[in-house]
């Protein structure tokens, strides 16, 4: 195994050594997933397993929640196993795949914004003056919401960035320790990077490498309460409704609209998504494609013109996930 001496040893061991090989190799850290997989590995070894068959029965007694288990790792614990019961399936073999419990983060519900939104939303960034009290805030952000738009990034992966993080020459950004510890390079527009070399130039003239690329007038980062704060001021200057902390919309969905509005212009050009929904969920760090499909359904509640389109592009590429078996 890959970063760890703990090898698996349960009835499934070998496809499991593989699978986790497999997410390792595009780059995925895979830490949390290893380690609970490493849990069911322990638990199956209760089951007689033929031909690596991943049976219903195996898979809705993993998925009962345990004592003092959270919603929230409880249903990634079932996710994890939905996807080893499809990694079987594309090696010949049999994997049932089981329901995921919703966890309580399920109350939010994404918002799209529209191009114009966004328009505004830039806009009102831009009109931004300069203050004794935060001198470089005025230059920061604009830049700041056009990276999340641009490149589709969360906002904890901007604010952990470092100067040597945006590479200008080479026109990417580098992602460092992400969500489930995850690393990779995200190219930007032209127009995009310009702003950012730019950027350095006018703030960054005698900072160190390791100086964050987005700071407060003590040299300290933002904090992500920071840009929420500020960002709920630009919606009120953009003239866009802020409906409460459950409904937004957040700045986490310019991460979603960046998503969204990328796959409705694939659509209408009608691209080939088989192959340009993988590297989209690469690009913006997507564990599993499972995210990707989320994003399929948004799309087509955000713009209904496009719905036929997507299904005749899917088809059948992305079943419903849940109480299914692939053969």
């Amino acid at each position: 195994m890959i970063r760890t001496d703990k090898p698996f040893s349960g009835p499934f061991a070998p496809l499991l050594t593989e699978f986790v090989a497999q997410k390792r190799a595009v780059g995925y850290q895979y830490l949390s997933g290893y380690w609970v997989l490493h849990k069911f590995d322990r638990f199956s070894k209760d089951y007689e397993v033929i031909d690596y068959a991943l049976t219903k029965e195996i898979v809705e007694a993993w998925g009962q929640k345990q004592p003092n288990e959270s919603d929230v790792y409880w249903s990634n614990r079932i996710l994890y196993l939905q996807q080893f019961a499809a990694f079987l399936s594309g090696q010949g073999y049999s994997g049932y795949v089981a329901n995921v419990h919703k966890s309580r983060y399920s109350q939010f519900k994404a918002y799209v914004f529209t191009h114009e939104e966004m328009k505004k939303i830039f806009a009102a960034a831009d009109a931004m003056e300069f203050s004794p009290c935060s001198p470089y805030k005025h230059l920061s952000f604009p830049l700041l919401y056009r990276m999340l738009y641009g490149c589709g990034f969360r906002i904890s992966e901007l604010l952990n960035l470092k100067l040597s993080d945006v590479d200008t020459e080479k026109g990417c950004v580098h992602i460092i320790h992400a969500k489930n510890d995850n690393e990779r390079f995200v190219p930007m527009s032209e127009s995009l990077n310009l702003r950012c070399k730019t950027y350095i130039e006018a703030v960054h003239k005698e900072h160190d490498p390791e100086f964050p690329f987005f700071f407060k007038k003590d040299g300290s980062g933002y904090t992500v309460s920071n840009i929420e704060k500020h960002f709920r001021e630009m919606l009120w200057f953009a003239g866009i409704p802020y409906r409460g902390q459950k409904i937004g919309p957040r700045v986490h969905d310019v991460r979603h609209t960046f998503i969204c509005h990328r796959l409705n212009i694939w659509a209408h050009e009608k691209r080939d998504l088989m192959t340009l929904l993988p590297i989209l969920s690469h690009y913006v760090g997507h564990a599993y494609m499972l995210s990707t499909q989320w994003y399929l359904k948004l799309t087509a509640e955000a713009f209904p013109d496009v719905l036929e389109a997507m299904e005749q592009l899917t088809g059948r590429i992305f079943p419903t996930v849940g109480g299914i078996s692939y053969e």
